[in-house]
């Protein structure tokens, strides 16, 4: 695809010879003045280039730059000088308003080459703020995932298609401080979050999918799976088992889950099955809160959680 180039001159001759010059390589547009040209910035754009010439009646290259600036600030601009007009040419360089000045008149390989440049720096400044903007918007959606897995439990949709946090709390609300052989592990998909960044929504979905699918098949028909928190899943164990076999088993599962493979854009990439869990006795929390409390999705791998301390239950 061409970019969009605007040449702005007075002299009719000179715009022809723009197009006739530049028109297999740029999608170039052209205006007789100043103002017609500014019309066409806030109408027809964005534009990766523009370039005016110095010298026009009304409002000279400079100014019209100047104000091109103020509405389209990606937008690269050049100003064509004589050598009358340098001092100008210059003064308007330093202001910062001009990324190049070239002088007339100007060969073809010399203005392809600073238009080329000037696309270079449109493309790398719409580059830098669109991964601004993406930084911004994932931040925000990881924090509005995260609201909805802790404050609106009742609302939470797994994208894995697991139950969420509420059937999770009601499945375990009769089994805390009282089932000996319950065990809840909490497993964190530790990369989930730069895959999202990486390789978007959709794909980190299928990620979490695929491992969701493949916990579910690995763990015993007695056992619930749910999806906990946006980058966790809760493992409810609730059989006649040691909590160093519950641990072994899921090491060992673990270990086994060692990639996957997902498309991307077409393409299928290899990403790498990562978990860290913690593993929590159920009935060594006298109530759900205090479970709740040892459930920080941060401290996942970091530490075994510990019970609160036992209290009278009334």
């Amino acid at each position: 695809m061409k970019e969009k180039i605007l040449c702005v001159d007075d002299e009719s001759s000179a715009l022809e010879g723009y197009q006739r010059i530049l028109h297999r390589q740029f999608d170039v547009t052209t205006a007789v003045s100043g103002e017609q040209g500014l019309g066409m910035v806030e109408r027809r754009g964005p534009w990766a280039v523009v370039i005016s010439d110095m010298r026009m009646p009304g409002m000279n290259g400079a100014d019209f730059l100047a104000q091109v600036r103020q509405r389209a600030p990606d937008t690269v601009r050049m100003l064509l000088t004589g050598y009358a007009d340098m001092k100008s040419a210059m003064d308007a360089v330093n202001r910062g308003h001009i990324f190049q000045f070239l002088t007339k008149p100007c060969e073809r390989d010399v203005l392809v080459a600073a238009i080329n440049s000037g696309v270079a720096q449109y493309r790398a400044q719409t580059a830098d703020r669109e991964l601004i903007r993406s930084a911004q918007s994932t931040t925000r959606s990881r924090a509005e995932c995260e609201a909805v897995d802790f404050c609106q439990w009742d609302n939470f949709v797994s994208p894995a298609g697991l139950p969420g946090p509420s059937d999770a709390k009601a499945h375990l609300l009769p089994l805390v401080g009282n089932d000996p052989q319950c065990y809840v592990v909490l497993l964190r998909l530790t990369i989930l979050h730069t895959v999202e960044e990486r390789y978007g929504e959709k794909t980190a979905g299928d990620y979490l999918g695929i491992v969701a699918q493949l916990l579910a098949r690995a763990l015993h028909p007695d056992d619930h799976l749910f999806h906990w928190g946006r980058d966790v899943l809760m493992a409810v164990i609730s059989r006649h088992i040691s909590p160093a076999a519950v641990r072994m088993e899921i090491e060992r599962l673990i270990a086994e889950a060692r990639d996957y493979t997902v498309e991307v854009g077409g393409r299928r990439m290899m990403i790498a099955c990562l978990i860290a869990f913690n593993l929590l006795p159920a009935s060594q929390f006298p109530e759900f809160s205090d479970l709740l409390a040892a459930c920080d999705p941060k401290m996942i791998g970091n530490f075994e959680a510990r019970p609160a301390e036992s209290r009278p239950r009334g």
